[in-house]
């Protein structure tokens, strides 16, 4: 799968919605976001929010599952 169509997916199932910020999340962690999200969900988690955060080069989920709510960070080192 090319960047292009990962950012595509990161904007879809992430809601990350600017183009160039899902961009280079597709580029720092290729499909690692979308499987967490994805296994989060598999576990009851919701993911309610995503921000990308370049200047650490950080992905954040926020998730919640029942009324408890988290932060996951994923950080390119």
């Amino acid at each position: 799968m090319d960047v292009f169509e990962l950012a595509r997916r990161y904007h879809d199932e992430l809601g990350i919605k600017e183009p160039s910020m899902a961009t280079m999340a597709a580029e720092f962690f290729d499909d690692l976001g979308l499987r967490v999200a994805e296994f989060l969900e598999e576990e009851g988690y919701a993911v309610i929010g995503t921000k990308f955060v370049d200047y650490d080069k950080s992905l954040v989920l926020d998730v919640t599952k029942g009324e408890k709510r988290f932060e996951i960070t994923l950080r390119k080192s």
